[in-house]
């Protein structure tokens, strides 16, 4: 990779373009832009922690109602896109998954870590409603 780390700023930016505006059914081709959402995910998970087939399933469809808001990736092909992008590994038996440290290796700053992806599409939702109230406000009775 010859691009620079994506930074915080950057990072906070994408995802709410990415997840707040259009609609998609897939992640985004562009790499930088799928390591964001990849990272959005891993983010959203729990460090440490080990996690059964359902359990992940819970989380990866919790990360959809809370973040990825305009993307409809099924949570079964979110799932196999963090295990191939290194994000995630699976038990030899395959019944039980968690975290690596490798995911996104080389692509982000080390800031992006303390990022929660949540809090950045709400804070983004509610700088809309009130710059759409603002504009409704200034505009002529």
């Amino acid at each position: 990779m010859d691009q620079p780390p994506i930074t915080s700023e950057e990072f906070a930016k994408r995802l709410t373009q990415l997840c707040l505006t259009g609609h998609s059914a897939e992640l985004p081709r562009k790499q930088r832009d799928r390591q964001i959402i990849l990272k959005s995910v891993a983010l959203h998970l729990t460090k440490g922690r080990t996690y059964t087939e359902r359990e992940l399933n819970a989380a990866l469809m919790s990360w959809v109602g809370e973040v990825g808001h305009s993307i409809t990736i099924d949570h079964a092909a979110l799932r196999r896109a963090l295990i191939d992008e290194k994000y995630l590994e699976r038990s030899a038996g395959g019944t039980e998954y968690h975290l690596t440290a490798s995911g996104g290796a080389g692509w982000f700053a080390p800031e992006v870590e303390e990022i929660q992806p949540s809090l950045v599409i709400q804070d983004a939702i509610l700088a809309a409603a009130a710059k759409r109230e603002q504009h409704r406000r200034s505009e002529p009775a």
